[in-house]
């Protein structure tokens, strides 16, 4: 008898991160209040500010993500750079040993 006194267990709601988001948005860009968006979801107020630390916390990483980006591009740059220095080297290279074979079959007499 003890059981049928029991409340019945309530699933728990998962929210998306697009409500997440939604619910984040209201609170910081349209002003409403805390309490009022928690008690219209019925989600506890504490949840939210746990998600909105959350957000605070990542927002560093969107905006360190760019930055690889540019460094990458840089890098890129930079070896292609190197990559023109290293061909035109090669090509110098080249003329000087097709020179110093000739001087060497002028020297010796062969053909």
């Amino acid at each position: 008898m003890a059981e049928e006194n029991k409340p019945e267990k309530q699933k728990r709601r998962r929210l998306s991160a697009e409500d997440k988001v939604k619910i984040l948005s209201e609170i910081l860009l349209k002003g409403r209040g805390l309490s009022e968006l928690a008690d219209e979801y019925k989600i506890h107020p504490n949840k939210i500010l746990e998600w909105r630390k959350v957000l605070f916390e990542s927002a560093t990483g969107i905006f360190e993500q760019k930055r690889p980006d540019i460094t990458e591009k840089a890098q890129q740059r930079k070896i292609d750079a190197l990559e023109k220095t290293l061909a035109d080297k090669d090509a110098v290279i080249a003329d000087i040993a097709q020179e110093n074979l000739a001087l060497k079959k002028k020297l010796t007499g062969r053909p």
